[in-house]
């Protein structure tokens, strides 16, 4: 029998999440320059847009990733939202209005990024059920490499598209791939028999049990710590190719290459997090990927030609390798069972993080620059490396007990 890693309902996971990441590398990067440049706000106005998009996000995961484990198939839901994204995508295409965009982004692809959860409950639904737990790890760091595959082309073709053929084109292009995963769930994705035979014996709902405090405990400490660290590479994503056009006098289009080059070297960190899992703990691998931050944060700060970028992104590598390879694992240790509320917490963090970007982005920038958004960025790197040394994982709550 094939690996539960390489079964063909693993591959068509794996395929999703690519294209997922797709569309959002081509949105995502691009979403900043569009409002600063084409539409031509100021940065607070910039930052506000993400900071609503970020909050409506939040809102929508924690309510429908708690309600979706009451659901035998989640199909549906990641069609619906992947539909609600080529809308939003189409109308950034059509629209050079600032608050139609915003109003679009914050009400409508907010809840399109629903369908990555819901696409990631789904997986761990599946690892739980066919995957042995200390594989689990690999399994999702193998899921999350996909995203990175995806990211080594997205930029520059977002990009490139962008400058060159102008945003209506970039946005079609992520409005018909939205649409592409809409109707690929239902044949990649086959019902899972052992979701329902768990909701069948679990009654109208999964009933369970409160989380002990010890264990809220460390996911509000995880929460904390997730949040500092995916705000801070939001922060970057944002800040990067403006100050790379008005501060350092490059193209913005090489923002697209920097990003590309980061996501082809953090794959192999992020499949050598997922096999090292199992030998040391998730938290402490985290933790070394909050160091690669630190390293990466300064030497941004104090880089003035393109090719410092290039070599400074071995340590953006690093970070989002480990970071994204591994955490929603370190959620999933805390939380057995829970593959919907743990996917939207997970999720969430990246949202929450999106927020705190926006705010620290429009604020900072605003008034010192987008060069010091950087220097920002090392100083809360340092308080979510201090916070994950608090963490306990679930093994240790319970020789605790």
């Amino acid at each position: 029998m094939s690996s539960p890693l390489f079964k063909p309902l693993a591959l068509g996971i794996y395929a999703l999440f690519f294209t997922l990441g797709l569309v959002g590398a081509l949105v995502l990067p691009t979403f900043s320059l569009f409002l600063a440049k084409e539409i031509q706000v100021r940065p607070l106005l910039v930052g506000g847009a993400f900071a609503g998009l970020a909050i409506a996000s939040i809102a929508y995961n924690h309510w429908i990733g708690h309600w979706s484990d009451k659901l035998a198939d989640r199909r549906p839901l990641v069609a619906l939202f992947c539909l609600l994204g080529s809308i939003s995508c189409v109308v950034f295409a059509l629209s050079r209005n600032y608050w139609l965009v915003a109003f679009t982004a914050i009400f409508l692809l907010s809840l399109s990024m629903v369908s990555f959860s819901q696409i990631m409950a789904y997986s761990l639904d599946y690892a739980e059920a066919e995957i042995p737990a200390e594989r689990i790890p690999l399994f999702n760091a193998i899921m999350r490499a996909q995203i990175a595959f995806a990211w080594v082309a997205g930029p520059p073709v977002g990009f490139l598209l962008a400058t060159n053929l102008g945003f209506d084109v970039s946005y079609s292009v992520a409005a018909v791939l939205y649409i592409l995963v809409a109707i690929s769930s239902f044949k990649l994705l086959p019902r899972l028999p052992a979701k329902q035979k768990q909701l069948a014996e679990s009654g109208e709902s999964l009933a369970l049990a409160p989380l002990a405090p010890a264990v809220k405990q460390s996911l509000w400490i995880c929460a904390i710590g997730f949040s500092l660290l995916w705000g801070v590479n939001n922060a970057y994503l944002i800040s990067l190719p403006i100050h790379l056009k008005d501060n350092l006098q490059i193209d913005a289009q090489w923002m697209g290459w920097v990003m590309g080059t980061t996501a082809a070297l953090e794959v192999p960190f992020m499949l050598l997090a997922g096999h090292y899992a199992s030998r040391f703990r998730l938290i402490s691998l985290v933790r070394c990927a909050g160091i690669a931050a630190l390293l990466l944060y300064v030497g941004v700060y104090f880089a003035n030609q393109l090719w410092h970028l290039f070599v400074l992104q071995i340590c953006n590598a690093i970070f989002i390798g480990v970071l994204a390879g591994l955490g929603v694992s370190v959620i999933q240790d805390l939380m057995p069972g829970r593959s919907g509320a743990a996917s939207g917490l997970y999720t969430n963090t990246t949202h929450v993080g999106n927020l705190l970007s926006s705010l620290m982005v429009g604020i900072v920038a605003d008034y010192f620059g987008y060069h010091q958004v950087f220097l920002a960025n090392v100083v809360l790197v340092f308080v979510a490396i201090w916070a994950f040394g608090k963490v306990k994982t679930s093994r240790e709550l319970a020789a605790g007990n």
